[in-house]
């Protein structure tokens, strides 16, 4: 199937065709023209040929997305998010994990000096990060906010902060801590500023302990932050409960009869854990389409400037957490 028996089949011309698929912004054309071309495009399954309309419109049809870790299973939902909102335009989504040294800074060389991405997403970057340094593509940080960048696009993480500690207040819980992410991340900083303030305004105390994102960092740290002997934690990331969860039975604690454990970032894997973990979900989907709508405008010589998705985060309750009666405490 070719564009001409497209235009055929549609009674219009091949360039009319060509403009309709490639969606060129000054084309003026009747909806129903262009509905009927869109069908039988569709309907005979046509497929333009993406190395010539790369060419033909100096765009090589791709986003990258530089992402901190694939074993954080929350990417996945920003991801496809990112992907699905991509593809509406036309566009696939080139992914990389950035492990911070030489061969991140390779696979950014890669996908923008030899203009194989028209757009680039960082979900990786930290203070410091050559990635931060205006680039030579248009650039959306993404679950990152990066100060005066204008380009900025993450969710209320001292929202869900705060709701973890009302969660645990409510329970009855005053003697808290906080198994924080890295000090110098600014999506850990938020979730700790909301946990933090929300629990003191409480009336509780809380220990607070920082660590990696992942699972040797959250068993390591819980087994420090039990040594406070808290009724109640917070933990900043999903594979940091994982270890979290090992680090207190390693400890000879159990959750919740001993401490009660919620963690930011829901999955589906925390309903199979044991105990299923309480979690605040967040908007992960739509921060990865929010991120994608941004570098669209950039892309097309806009800005929406910095973005915060709207979404409330949302308290997911499992077996994790308990009433502080239930656990015997004094």
């Amino acid at each position: 199937m070719t564009l001409a028996d497209v235009a055929r089949a549609a009674g219009v011309h091949p360039a009319t065709v060509s403009r309709i698929l490639n969606r060129a912004p000054d084309l003026s054309i009747r909806p129903e023209t262009r509905e009927r071309v869109e069908r039988i495009a569709a309907e005979q399954g046509y497929r333009p040929n993406a190395m010539a309309r790369g060419l033909r419109l100096s765009s090589a049809g791709a986003l990258g997305l530089l992402v901190p870790s694939l074993r954080n299973p929350v990417y996945a939902h920003i991801i496809r998010g990112a992907f699905r909102r991509a593809w509406e335009d036309g566009l696939v989504v080139l992914l990389v994990e950035d492990g911070g040294g030489a061969e991140t800074v390779q696979a950014y060389e890669r996908l923008v000096r030899e203009r194989r991405i028209d757009g680039l997403l960082v979900a990786s970057a930290r203070p410091g990060s050559p990635l931060l340094e205006p680039g030579e593509l248009p650039t959306v940080f993404l679950n990152r906010r990066h100060p005066g960048s204008g380009q900025s696009v993450s969710m209320r993480e001292e929202d869900a902060g705060a709701l973890a500690a009302r969660h645990l207040l409510e329970l009855g819980h005053t003697q808290l801590a906080h198994l924080a992410g890295p000090a110098d991340l600014d999506t850990a900083q938020r979730r700790t500023l909301g946990f933090t303030q929300a629990a003191q305004a409480g009336g509780a105390t809380v220990a607070i302990v920082h660590a990696e994102f992942d699972e040797t960092g959250g068993f390591a740290a819980m087994r420090s932050l039990l040594e406070a002997a808290p009724t109640g934690v917070f933990v900043s990331n999903l594979n940091q409960a994982v270890g979290a969860l090992a680090g207190a039975r390693a400890a000879g604690r159990r959750v919740p009869d001993d401490v009660s454990l919620v963690t930011y970032d829901d999955d589906p894997v925390g309903e199979y854990l044991d105990p299923p973990l309480t979690a605040v979900r967040m908007p992960l989907a739509e921060l990865g389409a929010a991120a994608v709508e941004c570098i669209l405008a950039r892309m097309r010589g806009g800005s929406r400037g910095d973005v915060v998705v709207q979404t409330a985060p949302e308290l997911v309750r499992r077996a994790s957490t308990a009433e502080l009666d239930r656990k015997g405490a004094t």
